[in-house]
């Protein structure tokens, strides 16, 4: 069958940039409406007092909205959880809600292999990497695993994506960078921040290796979770999302190709591509509205944001009042 990943065109990194502002915006304008469509409803309950309110609403915002006290952080934290939770913690009300900041309110992981040399190092370990791991036969020894050149797009834009979640689905994040070249760090004075010496791209290399290494799709995890109805060659595993402490959802980015029969050809050539899975296993499952398999990131982006669009208010509302380790009987 034919390669279908092919080098990056001129445009394709203006169209993946496009992909992840579409994708931002849909994300951070379907999470606010969420939020404002529950605030709405608990105002309509009439509760005496603000904590009240506050109680009705930490079951989907659930960390320290309004909870008074001081996190102790690592030095290198970066500024995005400490900024969320010093500021969840000092909301009051419950109109506070509708201004609070959220790290992934948007959707995004911000980009941290900034410089295109980095990028290029990313690219070429994941080929290597993939490459050296790959399920091959005797008859196809010299098959090679090329660059994931759209991936190659995307990183430029986004380290990844990850659903806040609100509506406790245990959707799971698309993260496939394991290595950093700039960190935002939340102390910048700190004396421990200030005596960190510049990133080392080899030392990025070999923990780049590591990772990869240690998120391979290996045969149990193919032949248990992967859907039956993919090919896989090689891929590895790009997030976990959890529900009352169970793992529900995983994605992964695998080179593979469809036993599919439909008017699309493409469907059965080696092409990298985007997958979620359903933890038991139980696979292909329908989510949003499809199988959630993709033949290109920003297909991926435009599904993951669209959420909203399938929101199963009853559904919600039962997963939400789950303890957060308990037993799931949808799991």
């Amino acid at each position: 069958m034919a390669n279908t990943t092919q080098p990056s065109a001129p445009g394709a990194d203006e169209i993946m940039r496009q992909a992840v502002q579409r994708f931002r915006t849909k994300m951070e304008s379907s999470n606010w409406q969420f939020l404002q469509d529950r605030i709405d409803e608990i105002e309509a309950m009439n509760l005496p007092t603000e904590e009240e309110k506050l109680e009705k609403m930490r079951p989907y915002w659930r960390t320290n909205l309004g909870i008074k006290g001081e996190t102790s952080w690592n030095h290198c934290v970066p500024v995005g959880p400490a900024r969320q939770s010093r500021e969840e913690r000092n909301v009051t009300r419950l109109a506070d809600v509708k201004t609070q900041y959220h790290q992934y309110m948007d959707g995004v992981q911000p980009p941290t292999l900034v410089s295109e040399e980095w990028r290029q190092m990313y690219l070429e370990t994941v080929q290597s990497v993939c490459n050296e791991a790959a399920f091959r036969d005797e008859e196809d020894e010299e098959f090679e695993i090329p660059l994931c050149h759209e991936l190659g797009s995307f990183i430029k834009y986004a380290d990844g994506v990850q659903d806040p979640d609100f509506r406790r689905s245990g959707i799971a994040p698309f993260g496939p960078v394991f290595v950093s070249e700039t960190t935002d760090y939340a102390f910048k004075d700190h004396p421990a921040v200030l005596a960190l010496p510049p990133p080392d791209i080899n030392e990025g290399r070999e923990a780049l290796k590591d990772y990869l290494q240690y998120f391979l799709c290996d045969e149990n995890f193919v032949g248990g979770i992967v859907d039956e109805d993919l090919e896989v060659r090689v891929g590895f595993r790009t997030g976990t999302g959890c529900r009352c402490g169970h793992d529900k959802w995983h994605s992964a980015y695998l080179y593979c190709r469809r036993f599919v029969e439909d008017s699309d050809p493409s469907h059965k050539d080696w092409a990298w591509r985007v997958v979620v899975f359903h933890a038991d296993g139980e696979n292909p499952t329908m989510l949003n509205g499809r199988y959630p398999r993709f033949d290109s990131i920003p297909e991926f982006l435009e599904w993951y944001s669209s959420w909203l669009e399938h929101a199963d208010l009853d559904q919600i509302r039962k997963d939400v009042m789950k303890p957060e380790y308990d037993s799931d009987e949808d799991w």
